[in-house]
């Protein structure tokens, strides 16, 4: 990581884990500061790292080259008008702010501030999220390759159009409880069957990752990977059949549609 100077606003879930990220990467403390108003957690990641940190925005973050705003939604005004006598147009704001526009950061920021809105996921924590990440126009190629750089520590980056964060939201911000789900009802299965709980959920585990190893190693289609596993009349021919008398692509389709429909819904009512 080039040691631009990085502001991260909010210690929480996502916060914590860029900072995580990047401090288990090459970056130097002395060019991270962290503004986060819990005391316990403020000092953990000061004790931790040796970064700086305050409890409010000052003129620490006077200077920076990218200020990473990871707080709550609904906190998000009150910030940017902390924030907007402090910076100048070189200063790239990165949002992980779920639901927030561009377009709204946008009437609250200078003039030209170059904006890049992401949506992680909760994988974030152990360094293995899928990110999706947009600009606006302001957004320059060393500002979109410092905000690469930064989201790439807690996982795999794509870039998308804003109008796509809602799907977003929906198959990859989502999904990880479905998957959760998922891994607790193979598990339930094996149980079921007479394995122990414990061996049954480690079993479950290893299962889906292994089974996610294999797409991303091969690059092969999930059709054809599953063709491959599956017998003519064999066990798992017979398992499949039964998840499609039960609908279970469809349901899981109709998941991923529900949650990007509620995602824009709650986008409209905080974007208003």
């Amino acid at each position: 990581m080039d040691q631009e100077k990085l502001v991260i606003i909010g210690g929480g879930n996502m916060g914590g884990a860029i900072l995580d990220g990047l401090m288990k990467g090459d970056m130097d403390a002395k060019h991270l500061h962290l503004v986060e108003v819990r005391d316990e957690v403020r000092k953990d990641f000061e004790q931790r790292y040796g970064i700086s940190a305050a409890s409010s925005i000052n003129g620490n973050v006077s200077g920076s080259d990218v200020i990473i705003l990871a707080v709550k939604p609904q906190n998000i005004r009150g910030i940017i008008s902390d924030l907007k006598p402090l910076i100048d147009a070189k200063v790239l704001i990165l949002s992980v702010a779920a639901g927030i526009s561009i377009s709204l950061m946008e009437g609250l920021l200078p003039d030209k501030q170059p904006v890049a809105r992401t949506m992680p996921n909760i994988a974030a924590k152990v360094g293995e999220s899928a990110v999706a990440i947009c600009y606006n126009r302001h957004v320059g190629t060393k500002h979109r390759d410092m905000s690469r750089r930064i989201v790439s520590t807690i996982g795999m980056v794509v870039e998308v159009e804003e109008g796509r964060m809602d799907a977003v939201t929906g198959l990859s911000g989502s999904g990880p409880a479905f998957i959760f789900l998922m891994v607790e009802a193979l598990a339930d299965g094996g149980v079921l069957r007479g394995l122990p709980r414990e061996t049954a959920t480690a079993l479950a585990i290893q299962t889906v990752y292994g089974a996610a190893s294999m797409l991303r190693e091969t690059g092969e289609h999930p059709a054809v990977l599953r063709e491959q596993v599956t017998s003519p009349g064999g066990t798992t021919a017979e398992g499949l059949f039964k998840l499609e008398q039960g609908g279970f692509k469809h349901l899981v389709i109709d998941a991923v549609r529900a949650a990007a429909e509620k995602s824009e819904l709650l986008g409209k009512k905080l974007n208003a």
